[in-house]
């Protein structure tokens, strides 16, 4: 029940996240707001590691450590563009992809594989998912891989949803060789010194940017510190692919706060069909 109830925090801050950094890509671009995320994250973990003490860095850790900064970097530079591009009940739903694309490389990652309960709870959210992104004038029942297609942000996103379901599984590797706190603490801080030459070429002024934003960024990288921590221990108690699929509720959080609060009301219906058939996903991976 920890498991799950870890799994659940993470989800919650992982919708915070989303909502606070759509609003902060109004005014700033996709690198200082990836940059100034896993600053102030690092600066938050830093001493939790001085507490609880350094891990000894095997070999196994240190090329998970290496595989899973690099496929982050990416992931990370991909999720704001598709944020800052499209409308967040369009695209961050379609993370709840990742479990699906999990059941292939969780087997081969780590070898662990859902029971059949827990895979039809990973169908069903999938299954939602589709039907949140239907057109409601679009008799085309297909149409939704026409979008994933054409437009740039859902794009982007689902990319984001296989990389993470490789990403999850190292997780664990690098969460079993050390600890949660310094496993999210490690990698994120190599992150943090791959974006310094990036965000150097390619934003203008980032400092400016930053002071400008300083107290919604700090709110982000909060945000991002608590999802991260809720989901590397949560990973200590059940599957990889439940701690994520759990975690992939978030979207239902920001369809909803996006129709009340940021008035995206397109297709909502749909995507109040995909939101029921997404939680009863959820609801059988939790008792499965």
């Amino acid at each position: 029940m920890l498991g799950f109830l870890l799994a659940f925090g993470t989800a919650i801050s992982e919708a915070l996240k989303d909502i606070t950094s759509k609003f902060n890509l109004h005014y700033i671009d996709e690198y200082t707001a990836a940059f100034s995320m896993h600053l102030v994250q690092s600066i938050l973990l830093a001493p939790l590691i001085f507490y609880f003490g350094f891990e000894e860095m095997t070999p196994r850790f240190l090329w998970a450590l290496l595989a899973s900064s690099v496929l982050q970097l990416i992931v990370i530079l991909l999720y704001f563009k598709a944020i800052k591009r499209s409308e967040l009940s369009v695209t961050v739903p379609l993370i709840t992809l990742t479990p699906l694309f999990m059941l292939l490389t969780s087997p081969i990652l780590i070898g662990e594989f859902p029971s059949l309960l827990g895979i039809v709870g990973i169908i069903l959210i999938v299954t939602g998912t589709y039907i949140s992104n239907i057109s409601e004038n679009n008799k085309n029942f297909f149409a939704p891989f026409a979008m994933l297609v054409k437009e740039q942000g859902p794009r982007y996103m689902l990319l984001v949803a296989f990389i993470w379901s490789i990403t999850a599984n190292i997780d664990k590797i690098g969460v079993e060789e050390t600890s949660p706190v310094f496993w999210s603490f490690s990698k994120d801080f190599v992150i943090l010194f791959y974006l310094i030459p990036i965000l150097a070429i390619k934003s203008k002024k980032p400092l400016s940017q930053i002071n400008k934003r300083k107290w919604p960024l700090l709110l982000v990288g909060f945000f991002r510190s608590a999802s991260v921590l809720t989901q590397m221990f949560a990973i200590q108690f059940i599957l990889v692919a439940y701690v994520i699929s759990i975690k992939r509720a978030s979207s239902v959080f920001i369809i909803l706060f996006a129709f009340f609060y940021m008035n995206e009301k397109r297709n909502f219906r749909n995507r109040l069909i995909g939101i029921v058939i997404i939680l009863t996903g959820l609801f059988i991976i939790a008792v499965s």
